[in-house]
C-alpha cells in the first residue's frame, strides 16, 4: 500500500446522477457537450476530474455541486459552487488560487470514497457500505466518487483537500479512521500517500513513520527529493526530529503474483523498500 496514491496536485469534482458509467467520467446522464467541456476545463487547470455523488441515505438536492480543490503542500483549499442547469457547467471559471465570483471558501473536510464497481467490481462491493457508515456520521462531507485508481487496496478514500489516499477501509472502522484523523492522526496500516508528492517521498514518508512511530498529520514534512542511484532516492523529511531516508523501488516486489483487483489476474506487485534511515 505503501507510495501508491496517484499524483494530483488539483481536483475538479462534479456531483453526477446515477450509476457510474465504464469510464471513470461517464457522460450518459449529462449532454455530451457538457462532458467534454468539464474535460477541457480540468486539462486547463491541471486538475483531476471526478464525479461524485450522495452515498445512500443521504438526500441529494436540485442541480449539481462542484468543488475546485488545491492540493499542492502549503496551498490545500477547497471551493464549493452550486449549479442549478448543467449549461452553467461549461463555464465553472475557477480560481484554484483565490475565490472567485460564484465560488464559495469550504472550511471542511471532504471524503471521497470510490464506488466504482464498473472499473472494478471491489469498489462497489466494498465502497458502498463504507461510504454508507460514513455518511450517516458526516452526511455534509461524505461522497461516493468514481474510479480513483487502487482498486486492490478497496476500499478506498481520498481526503481532500489534503490529497491523503486512503486504504483497506472498512465500514466497521471508517468512523474511528475519520475521527483520529480528524484529531491529528494518521491511520497505521491504511495510509497509500499524498497525491501531491511524489512516489519516492510518498514511500519516504511512510516507512519513516512505521520506523519511528511519527503519525502525526504534519509530522515528517519533506523538504528534498533527489536522486540516490538507479531506483533509488535520497529524501529529507523536517519536523521536530529530521531524519535523511534512502529508498530504493524493487521492481520484482517479493516475487510472488497476487491478484491486485477483483477482476483481474494474478499479478506482481513492484514495491518501495527502505535502504536506510538517519538523522538529517
Amino acid at each position: 500500500m505503501t507510495a501508491t496514491a496517484s499524483r494530483v496536485e488539483r481536483w475538479l469534482i462534479v456531483e453526477h446522477r446515477g450509476a457510474w458509467g465504464p469510464e471513470s467520467v461517464p457522460s450518459s446522464r449529462m449532454p455530451t457537450v457538457v462532458a467534454r467541456s468539464l474535460a477541457a476545463q480540468a486539462a486547463a487547470a491541471r486538475a483531476r476530474l471526478l464525479l461524485v455523488r450522495r452515498p445512500a441515505g443521504v438526500a441529494s438536492t436540485d442541480g449539481r455541486w462542484v468543488f475546485a480543490v488545491e492540493s499542492r503542500p502549503g496551498l490545500e483549499r477547497t471551493w464549493a459552487r452550486h449549479v442549478t442547469v448543467d449549461a452553467d457547467l461549461t463555464h465553472l471559471d475557477a480560481a484554484y488560487g483565490e475565490t472567485a465570483p460564484g465560488w464559495q471558501a469550504v472550511t471542511h473536510p471532504l471524503y471521497l470514497v470510490c464506488t466504482h464497481g464498473r472499473n472494478d467490481r471491489c469498489c462497489a462491493l466494498r465502497g458502498r457500505p463504507v461510504a454508507r457508515t460514513l455518511g450517516q456520521a458526516r452526511p455534509e462531507q461524505v461522497w461516493e466518487s468514481s474510479h480513483v485508481g487502487g482498486d486492490r487496496f478497496a476500499t478506498n478514500v481520498v481526503v481532500l483537500p489534503s490529497g491523503l489516499f486512503l486504504g483497506a477501509i472498512e465500514s466497521d472502522d471508517v468512523v474511528a479512521v475519520v475521527t483520529a484523523l480528524e484529531a491529528g492522526t494518521l491511520p497505521a496500516g491504511h495510509v497509500r500517500g499524498r497525491s501531491s508528492l511524489p512516489l519516492p517521498t510518498q514511500a519516504a514518508q511512510q516507512l519513516a513513520r512505521e520506523a519511528t512511530g511519527r503519525w502525526g498529520v504534519d509530522d515528517l514534512p519533506p523538504t528534498l527529493q533527489e536522486s540516490a542511484g538507479a531506483d533509488a532516492w535520497r529524501v529529507v523529511l523536517g519536523g521536530g526530529a529530521p531524519v535523511e531516508v534512502v529508498v530504493r523501488y524493487d521492481r520484482r516486489g517479493d516475487g510472488q503474483a497476487h491478484v491486485l483487483s477483483c477482476d483481474d489476474e494474478p499479478k506482481v506487485a513492484p514495491v518501495f523498500r527502505l535502504v536506510s534511515l538517519t538523522p538529517a
